[in-house]
């Protein structure tokens, strides 16, 4: 290891002009023993947000980096490229809606990081800012850390319910996990996200250390990338995406397979289904059920949604209970 190791400290971001100066600062104010490049990916965004950044790397052109952009790449291309193109031994980074509220975030990080030379990623604590509220709300993910550092338990077990183990906002790595990660391979499936898979292959390699410091401030909007709702027109696709990703994993881990492809099968059809009853799509929530009934026919959710079509009245009442509990959901995350 250099005398002093060097963190690339990364960005991306998209139409984010109202946010990204709040994030990029909140880098430059990092302290400690380290040297340290910006690395920023700007998707051609359609605001003032490109200028911004331009703004900050003509200030900063010995530190900072801006990454050209001639073409909107969408979020899991644009950050694939961002990672590529880091130089640090050490890698953590912030969506430009993010910011970091510790100067020392980076450097509490790295000293974890050199002495723990078995662990290769390490969090911390910090807050979700409800935009709509107004309101700092403390905790992220995670809500039980690892005390012996190992998470593969998380992603590869049944009781696995989504999400990820850490947010990515409060994450280091060090480099050479990149190169556990087939980038390419995953822009090809077209993976809606970056963070679930990359953690879960990362958790059969390495230990996930964590930090109690609160170091990092994650923004929450209704309409977060990270919540798609069923009023998002990209649903369907979010979540074949996220039943895709599942299928990816067990064809990389076959020995710890934990969803089968008939549950897999009956997450996306209960998906479709849901949309459909928020739709008040009678006929076609009948449509799938009959489409679905032989390929999961031992499926809870199957026979729980022939209950909801049984008639057009049962269909009703699953519309207004399902939407409480959405809007009850909605409610809460924000």
């Amino acid at each position: 290891m250099k005398e002093r190791p060097k963190i690339s400290a990364t960005v991306f971001t998209y139409n984010q002009e109202d946010t990204i100066r709040q994030c990029i600062e909140s880098i430059l104010m990092q302290k400690g023993n380290f040297e340290m490049e910006i690395v920023i990916a700007e998707d051609c965004s359609t605001d003032n947000t490109w200028n911004i950044c331009k703004e900050y790397a003509d200030k900063y052109p010995d530190m900072i980096r801006l990454l050209p952009n001639t073409h909107n790449l969408g979020i899991f291309p644009n950050w694939i490229r961002m990672v590529r193109a880091c130089k640090g031994d050490f890698i953590s980074g912030l969506a430009g809606d993010d910011y970091w509220c510790d100067e020392y975030k980076l450097e509490k990080q790295l000293q974890f990081l050199l002495e723990h030379p078995d662990y290769g990623f390490v969090s911390t604590e910090g807050y979700r800012y409800l935009v709509k509220r107004k309101k700092f709300i403390p905790g992220l993910a995670p809500a039980f850390p690892a005390p012996d550092g190992n998470v593969k338990s998380f992603y590869f077990s049944p009781s696995y319910h989504g999400g990820v183990y850490v947010m990515p906002t409060t994450q280091m790595i060090r480099r050479e996990l990149l190169d556990l990660v087939d980038f390419d391979e995953m822009i090809r499936r077209k993976l809606p996200v970056e963070d679930y898979p990359m953690q879960a292959i990362w958790s059969q390699y390495t230990k996930f250390g964590h930090l109690t410091d609160k170091t990092s401030v994650y923004r929450v909007y209704s309409h977060s990338n990270s919540f798609v709702s069923l009023d998002n027109p990209k649903y369907i696709e979010y979540h074949h995406g996220l039943a895709n990703t599942r299928r990816y994993l067990n064809e990389l881990f076959p020995k710890d397979i934990c969803f089968t492809e008939e549950q897999l099968q009956e997450y996306e059809f209960y998906k479709e289904f849901l949309l459909y009853v928020h739709q008040w799509d009678y006929s076609k929530a009948k449509a799938l059920i009959a489409n679905h009934s032989s390929l999961i026919e031992n499926s809870p959710k199957l026979r729980q949604a022939k209950r909801f079509t049984k008639t057009w009245l049962h269909f009703i009442a699953a519309h207004y209970i399902k939407e409480y509990n959405n809007r009850k959901d909605i409610n809460q995350r924000t």
